[in-house]
């Protein structure tokens, strides 16, 4: 198992979040942005030491570039529009496989995640055609 596999399952369980978990309005924190709140674990694991377990806090931490990358590009608006609307829609399991797979590709920058981003969106129309 890869660290941004880790990285995704551990996430999951940290939430409680299954295949069918809805975005918007779980059960268990209701009215909520599951999305915010899986980028919120991220950072707050890399900000703030003792939230959680050595190993989970390590891996958390692994994901800080992508956060920030993910949070510039697609949360700032700046990725093709498409792209935006196409993770805005993936559910928490997606997103936090897509974290994931930023970790396993090495993004330690924001430069780097452009890129990333810029290879899902070939990928995204490349499907398309």
């Amino acid at each position: 198992m890869t660290k941004g596999q880790r990285f995704a399952k551990d996430m999951r369980k940290n939430l409680g979040i299954g295949t069918r978990t809805r975005r918007w309005g779980s059960r268990a924190f209701k009215g909520s942005d599951m999305h915010r709140m899986i980028l919120d674990c991220i950072a707050e694991a890399t900000h703030y030491n003792g939230l959680y377990s050595e190993a989970r806090q390590e891996l958390f931490r692994s994901a800080f570039p992508a956060l920030c990358s993910y949070e510039k590009h697609i949360l700032g608006g700046r990725a093709d529009a498409v792209l935006v609307a196409r993770l805005n829609a993936l559910s928490p399991w997606q997103l936090c496989n897509l974290l994931g797979r930023m970790v396993d590709v090495g993004i330690t920058n924001v430069g780097e995640g452009e890129q990333f981003f810029a290879q899902l969106r070939a990928e995204l129309y490349a499907q398309a055609a």
